[in-house]
């Protein structure tokens, strides 16, 4: 009960984490986009962006799969099981998705990319995006762990 009681807390933990990072990068979305209106009304300069950019779309998915994952670790087993792993393997995929963006990027401009903002290669990320990554692998650790261990305990014999 312990050992899943730990798997629950660090799933909330994570979920956490990530929708505090995505509510700050919305906040700073929206001061971007206050900055924007102002040079606009000032100087009449128009700065144009085609919708949300990569980093965005990829926390946003991110959260949605981590919320799954919440809500399968709340379950008890297949169901448990099933949305634990929909959920961290989602998550899993955006990130790996997200550090493909950087390298298609450097792949195109054929040159360093000192110029693009970056944190271990994920597009415009902080530190907070590494930890849920981190996170992310240690959950899907445990749960492997806990499936291995499942398997190679002995049937018990039904009373």
């Amino acid at each position: 009960m312990s050992k899943r009681l730990s798997i629950k807390s660090i799933t909330l933990a994570v979920f956490l984490a990530a929708s505090v990072n995505l509510a700050w990068q919305f906040y700073l979305r929206h001061r971007e986009l206050a900055e924007r209106q102002k040079a606009y009304e000032q100087y009449g300069l128009i700065v144009c962006t085609f919708g949300p950019s990569r980093d965005e779309f990829s926390r946003l998915y991110i959260e949605l799969f981590l919320m799954i994952a919440l809500v399968g670790s709340w379950f008890k087993g297949l169901k448990n099981t099933l949305l634990s792993v929909v959920g961290l393997t989602g998550a899993m995929i955006f990130y790996v998705l997200w550090w493909q963006y950087y390298f298609r990027i450097a792949e195109i401009s054929e040159s360093e990319l000192t110029f693009i903002r970056h944190l271990a290669y994920l597009y415009r990320a902080n530190y907070l995006d590494l930890c849920i990554a981190a996170s992310n692998s240690l959950l899907i650790l445990l749960h492997v762990r806990r499936a291995v261990l499942s398997l190679l305990r002995p049937a018990t014999a039904c009373n």
